[in-house]
């Protein structure tokens, strides 16, 4: 049973005590030799973790003080409660962790037909240095598709943004996070990006997810890194980024952004050839089952609907040592409780 989290590895790894805990008059030997495995199981679970003594106290919810003088055999209260407290800690990582074993894993990336104009139109604004724009319907795979470029092309950085980071500065904030740039001055900090975005070697691209939360003054701010830094800027997000510059005509400032926009991707509808590529990397391959899960696919949602659907019914087949089936996908879908299926 794997009890990591995937977390990275902290430099110094925990070591066993070289001594435990002292027997007297308010612990017996039981809970020292409790004391024991604790110790070697609670060793097991940071190390693999990358946990520091101070995250497990924290996880555990024991004080650091007391944490620390347990876990170095040097406790001088009351043993047993706090190997009880540690004990049930433990049993609960191990717990959790056997319950995401069974949970069935998505399909990693797949390179879709609308994957594929996705990766090709950031590719586009990274190589001419340009402003693009990706809208796409929920559920089709548009941040699947960024992160995947980001993880393997060089130079290319992805932000979101949210209502809270909408305007300017609080935009500005988000993307020196994500640059990892550190300029404490905000007169510089615009400044402090660009220069991070300057075009190098085959060009850099800023990819902002999330875009339609964008205020107008804070996309007039990534044309700026355009036209000042010579990096390619994508906005990506639903179909209101799009009707922004698709409607509005009204403004020197819409009209500076639209004659400045190289290309556009705007699919409001799943390609059915991407729900069944999808499906069929799930495995799932009977007809009804298939039928019924394209059915969801063009509700709204797509590969986020079939996904979300697929996970609980491959627990159910499990469950009754089967493949999947229409019977299991409905239940699935009855159980999430959205919509009809019909």
């Amino acid at each position: 049973m794997n009890i990591y989290s995937g977390t990275s590895q902290t430099k110094t790894l925990w070591e066993r005590p070289v001594a435990g805990p002292e027997l007297t008059a308010n612990r017996s030997q039981d809970d020292i030799d409790q004391w024991w495995s604790l110790i070697d199981r609670t060793i097991e679970v940071a190390n693999g973790n990358g946990w520091t003594k101070a995250e497990v106290a924290r996880r555990c919810g024991m004080a650091d003080g007391t944490f620390s003088q347990w876990v170095s055999g040097k406790y001088n209260g009351r043993l047993d409660k706090q190997n009880q407290t540690v004990r049930q800690w433990l049993d609960d990582v191990e717990d959790q962790a056997a319950f995401a074993a069974k949970v069935p894993q998505s399909p990693t990336f797949l390179k879709t037909r609308t994957a594929n104009e996705v990766l090709e139109t950031l590719n586009w604004a990274q190589v001419t240095s340009d402003f693009v724009i990706v809208t796409l319907a929920a559920g089709m795979g548009k941040t699947m598709a960024c992160r995947h470029y980001c993880a393997t092309r060089p130079h290319a950085y992805l932000a979101t943004v949210s209502p809270h980071t909408k305007n300017v500065h609080a935009m500005l904030i988000e993307l020196a996070a994500e640059l990892n740039v550190q300029e404490h001055n905000p007169a510089k900090l615009t400044r402090a990006i660009g220069k991070k975005l300057e075009r190098i070697g085959g060009g850099t691209l800023l990819i902002i997810d999330e875009a339609q939360n964008l205020v107008d003054d804070a996309i007039n701010q990534l044309r700026h890194f355009v036209d000042i830094y010579g990096c390619g800027v994508a906005l990506v997000g639903n179909d209101e980024v799009y009707g922004r510059f698709a409607s509005k005509s009204e403004g020197r400032s819409y009209a500076q952004l639209r004659r400045r926009i190289g290309k556009r991707l705007n699919r409001r509808q799943p390609l059915r050839q991407d729900l069944e590529a999808f499906i069929d990397a799930w495995g799932v391959t009977d007809p009804v089952a298939v039928k019924t899960l394209i059915g969801m696919g063009l509700k709204g949602g797509a590969l986020g609907q079939i996904d979300k659907t697929l996970k609980l019914a491959a627990m159910l087949a499990m469950a009754n040592d089967e493949p999947i089936n229409a019977r299991h996908v409905e239940t699935a879908w009855k159980n999430r409780d959205v919509e009809d299926i019909a």
